[in-house]
């Protein structure tokens, strides 16, 4: 490295609080996969395509019995240049975790409050994370539902909000013409687990409030993500990338 005593001319000076600058500018691509805790929330934090702390940041939550680890893989051949994280819920279950109960018998409002209260932890948890970056948000299933939830609650922090799967309790939905975040959901019309017709309710709902909300249905398709709408569901995230700061 030169130091100020090696440097012959002022032109070679300035070339060189140049070149500094320029290195200083460009953040160290992170190693990753990353795991990390904020607020006690554990995360996989995946950074494809030489992405950095200063890209678009993609929070995606996992459903029922899932945990972020089996999304590794799918989430590295994202095609964007984004930082991925992937939270972990908070409870065990099976061979994964899950998020909130799912109580036979529940009210509408006992099932809000279950959500709500998740959503509750896990957001302080993304909060931590992004700083005061904007974000995206998307999750399957019960990832789904709390992705519906963070676009009701918290217009001003995310950029866009795509539910794979999911629905949201009616305790949540946007009331009052409150704003939302703008949202595509995702979901196939043979779903056994999540109803269709819940998932459409839920974007009916925002847009009833006045908010952009929109549905893409895929036929005869179950409670699962298909290529078909991995590929839809990345296209729209790209798609949004440019205006996520």
């Amino acid at each position: 490295m030169l130091s100020r005593r090696d440097v012959l001319s002022g032109g070679i000076a300035a070339i060189a609080a140049g070149a500094t600058a320029t290195a200083c500018a460009r953040p160290k691509a992170p190693s990753w996969p990353r795991r990390t805790k904020y607020e006690g929330v554990d995360f996989i934090e995946l950074f494809p395509n030489g992405a950095d702390e200063t890209s678009p940041l993609i929070v995606s939550i996992h459903g029922l019995g899932d945990k972020p680890d089996n999304w590794i893989d799918s989430w590295t051949a994202f095609p964007g240049r984004a930082q991925v994280v992937l939270p972990r819920a908070f409870t065990k279950y099976g061979e994964g975790w899950s998020w909130f109960e799912f109580r036979d018998g529940a009210t509408d409002e006992e099932f809000g409050a279950e959500v709500g209260g998740a959503e509750a932890k896990l957001w302080k948890a993304v909060a931590a994370l992004a700083g005061k970056r904007k974000l995206i948000v998307t999750g399957f299933s019960q990832g789904g539902i709390l992705s519906f939830a963070m676009a009701s609650r918290h217009a001003d922090q995310i950029a866009w909000a795509f539910p794979v799967s999911g629905s949201c309790p009616g305790p949540l939905l946007p009331k009052h013409k409150a704003q939302a975040a703008p949202l595509v959901a995702f979901h196939g019309t043979s779903d056994p687990v999540l109803a269709f017709k819940w998932g459409a309710g839920a974007v009916n709902a925002f847009k009833e409030q006045g908010n952009n909300a929109t549905l893409k249905e895929y036929p005869g398709v179950g409670h699962t993500i298909t290529p078909e709408m991995r590929a839809d569901l990345w296209a729209e995230i790209q798609k949004v990338m440019p205006t996520v700061r």
